[in-house]
């Protein structure tokens, strides 16, 4: 079977066109990933020096069995503390600590370059 030279050239082009305009399309079905988050609470947040206070809280974005650690903020830099926990199944997480040095302090939860949001908590 023979086929014109232009009639091949056209059925390429044009199956080449088909083909790059189906690649946007599939990507632009999906939805964008959701970017990584961690919320923290602290119980109590006032406390006694040298009594412990708990961090609990959920994850998103963040895989069950992932590392999560406590950190608190020092004139301006966090410092990551000895506190670690893993992300249990349902995205969730606990951390508790002694405090011991008094007056306000304020802590936040990280996994890799994911925060949460700073938590305040009082020593008396």
């Amino acid at each position: 079977m023979y086929v014109h030279p232009r009639v091949f050239a056209a059925s390429a082009v044009s199956a080449a066109l088909l083909c790059a305009g189906a690649g946007p399309a599939l990507a632009a079905s999906t939805p964008p990933p959701r970017p990584a988050s961690i919320t923290v609470k602290a119980s109590p947040t006032t406390v006694k020096a040298g009594h412990t206070v708990r961090f609990a809280g959920h994850t998103s974005g963040i895989r069950a069995g992932s590392a999560v650690r406590l950190q608190v903020d020092k004139s301006g830099k966090w410092i990551p503390l000895h506190v670690n926990s893993k992300v249990k199944k349902g995205n969730t997480f606990a951390l508790s600590t002694r405090l011991h040095m008094k007056g306000s302090q304020h802590f936040r939860v990280a996994a890799g370059r994911t925060h949460s949001p700073t938590v305040n908590v009082t020593v008396q």
